[in-house]
């Protein structure tokens, strides 16, 4: 008898340790609430989570001791990565660029020498792909940065060809009223925004033809026209009635008299200041020389269009140097509303693909398709043509992912990934599933952030599923990039009060809902943080515990390292953060239901019949023949729930979480902010 004990005992240990599929042993039933024990499943090595970790290049991991994040402190610490069942890597800006950040791109087809060589990333890219890894570029196509040398062409000259990569006019109201900017051009005059148009600081130079009209009783006008050939000198040295263009270093030339009032001169220009019209060539500036545009005034000259002169008798400072057309002309950008970025350029819609920035800017994603990545996250996409509720965007970002994933196919036989950051609302994002296959879910987090905070979890799986429901109407293979906070957005922990039971619940949420989790780093370690005092105090150094800890900015909270520790710290403690993150990692990976499973509302615990469970988030996860029973208590008070569910095969648990069966009904107690899952 007891050979046969020993046996039995040796086969159950056994068939747990070797079993591959979401089944633990069954609980034996009880009559006291006692702690739940879970019994993960083993994981066969198959990623099938989809969970991304996104990870800023400069502040992740310093090889070379030089302050700055890398291209190899990142391979050096894919291992960390894998650790939390990782499939995918979304990489900040890899650019060169003027900021820390990287979002002003100054060449799209290289690396920033700061984070290493093209081979250093190539590096990466394969070593990521030896542990099934995916790389995605985030790939800047709303705008370049003013250093762009596509930029300064474009600003150099009129002429320039590079003039057509970028948006400029000379009277941007004006302009778009009349429907001249195409990519402003579905607002109509509402598309104005006078913050978001800057002065490219630059004067043309070229050959221009002035006219005065220097009618008697009238207010002289000037007319400048491009073009022709340069007049020599004027001979005529007298003084009475001269008329003068005064223009560059101190360039005084006299106008040729064309009798009726009426003056021309045509010159090779060039001028740092634009020009002035005097009635004297003298150096001594005497009252009454002066002509140019009233001091202050917004009035600006235009091709073939006269422009009325100003001048003061009592006092030359009044009067404003006047500009050649195009030296006053503004460049937009409609995103953070600085003069650091200039919008690209695509045209109307109908014909982007024709642009000559849209073709550059796929051209140089080509380079980073030979270089191996698997991917792009598209940075401002609801900014890319003004209006956001257009379909202008979603048919650009079509026609952009269309001619970037032909040529992926050609190279790797399969679809490139594509994500976009729409930062709206969920019904303002779900239109743009027509362009792209994935965008990100803000309001996930927005939803989660504000449910948490009050307690009230009933009402979450409900939203979601609707949230999916609106999102597969515009594209049956959609994917819906959940999230909790990214470098653009105060840290998750603050927002939740600095709370760690709350952030590990908002952890446990993401990666027990249904789409497609991006882990912001830093977050599996309970990083806080705002931007109140700057975005890098959202953007805080990876605290290893090791050398690889970088100091890329002096704006560096000290109580995110004294809250959080390291990540050697937390290895070493079975109940932190961490070590959660890691856990249902790899419990997404090995569980089909939970990895790509479809949510659906509970029976009981829902808005219209669980009232009494109104701090309660509660949901099915099913695909194929598994279903899950996912639990979480948002309340910060205990809480008993009925269940006719079956309990008997726990997979998780993070709080303290008891149970107890009745005849045929289970009783669950969660401690607050604490959650369950269950396999059915």
């Amino acid at each position: 008898m007891r050979r046969k004990i020993i046996l039995f005992l040796t086969l159950a240990v056994t068939l747990f340790a070797t079993g591959s599929s979401c089944n633990p042993p069954v609980n034996p039933d009880t009559k006291e609430f006692k702690d739940v024990m879970t019994f993960p499943p083993q994981w066969d090595g198959t990623k099938r989570g989809d969970i991304t970790y996104q990870l800023l290049v400069y502040s992740f991991a310093d090889s070379d001791g030089d302050g700055w994040g890398d291209f190899r402190g990142i391979t050096d610490k894919l291992d960390y990565i894998q650790s939390l069942g990782a499939s995918a890597i979304w990489l900040s800006p890899i650019h060169p660029s003027a900021s820390y950040h990287g979002y002003d791109v100054e060449d799209y087809s290289i690396t920033n020498p700061r984070f290493g060589t093209m081979a250093d990333f190539r590096q990466l890219v394969s070593e990521a792909h030896k542990r099934n890894i995916r790389i995605y570029l985030d790939y800047v196509i709303n705008h370049s940065g003013v250093n762009h040398p596509w930029f300064k062409a474009a600003t150099s000259s009129m002429d320039n060809p590079y003039r057509d990569y970028y948006i400029f006019s000379d009277d941007p109201q004006k302009d778009i009223t009349a429907g001249k900017i195409p990519m402003i051009g579905t607002e109509g005059s509402g598309g104005y925004d006078g913050g978001q148009w800057f002065p490219t600081g630059t004067m043309p130079s070229g050959i221009y033809k002035f006219i005065l009209n220097w009618g008697s009783g009238k207010a002289p006008t000037v007319t400048v026209s491009g073009g022709g050939t340069p007049d020599v000198d004027n001979p005529d040295q007298s003084t009475e009635g001269a008329k003068y263009l005064y223009y560059g270093d101190g360039v005084c030339k006299k106008f040729y008299s064309k009798g009726n009032d009426v003056y021309e001169l045509t010159v090779d220009f060039s001028s740092s200041w634009g020009f002035l019209v005097r009635t004297s060539n003298s150096t001594s500036w005497p009252l009454g020389t002066k002509y140019g545009a009233q001091q202050g005034s917004s009035a600006q000259l235009t091709f073939d269009v006269p422009f009325t002169l100003y001048t003061d008798y009592n006092s030359n400072d009044n009067i404003q140097d006047l500009a050649i057309p195009g030296a006053n002309m503004y460049y937009f950008h409609s995103h953070f509303w600085t003069d650091w970025f200039a919008d690209l350029n695509y045209g109307s819609v109908s014909t982007a693909e024709n642009s000559p920035a849209f073709k550059a800017i796929v051209e140089d994603a080509q380079i980073w398709i030979d270089a191996g990545i698997d991917g792009f996250r598209l940075d401002a996409v609801k900014h890319i043509y003004h209006n956001e509720t257009s379909e202008e965007n979603p048919q650009f970002l079509k026609k952009f992912y269309d001619a970037v994933n032909s040529r992926f196919r050609a190279k790797n036989g399969r679809d490139i990934y594509m994500v976009g950051e729409v930062f709206s609302d969920w019904d303002r994002v779900a239109p743009y599933y027509k362009g792209l296959p994935a965008l990100f879910d803000f309001s996930f987090w927005w939803r989660m952030n504000a449910d948490i905070n009050q307690g009230m979890g009933l009402s979450f799986a409900d939203a979601t599923i609707s949230t999916h429901e609106t999102f597969r109407s515009y594209r049956s293979d959609y994917i819906a990039a959940t999230k909790l906070s990214n470098h653009d957005e105060n840290r998750a922990r603050s927002e939740l009060g600095g709370s760690l039971s709350k952030a590990k619940l908002a952890g446990a949420i993401l990666l027990s809902s249904q789409g497609s989790p991006y882990i912001y780093y830093g977050e599996e370690l309970g990083y806080t943080g705002t931007k109140t005092g700057g975005d890098e105090y959202v953007r805080t150094p990876m605290y290893w515990g090791d050398r690889y800890v970088t100091s890329y900015t002096d704006k560096i909270d000290p109580a995110v390292e004294a809250a959080v520790g390291s990540v050697v710290s937390q290895e070493a403690d079975a109940s932190s953060i961490l070590t959660m993150y890691r856990q249902l990692g790899r419990l997404r990976n090995t569980c089909p239901a939970l990895a790509t499973g479809k949510m659906e509302r509970h029976p009981v615990i829902n808005p219209q019949t669980g009232g009494i469970y109104s701090q309660v988030a509660a949901w099915y996860m099913i695909e194929g023949n598994q279903k899950l029973l996912v639990l979480h208590n948002l309340g910060q008070s205990e809480i008993i729930i009925s269940l006719s569910d079956s309990l008997d095969k726990p997979l998780f648990a993070n709080g303290r979480v008891q149970s107890k069966k009745e005849k045929e009904h289970f009783q669950l107690k969660m401690e607050g902010y604490s959650s369950a899952i269950f396999e059915l």
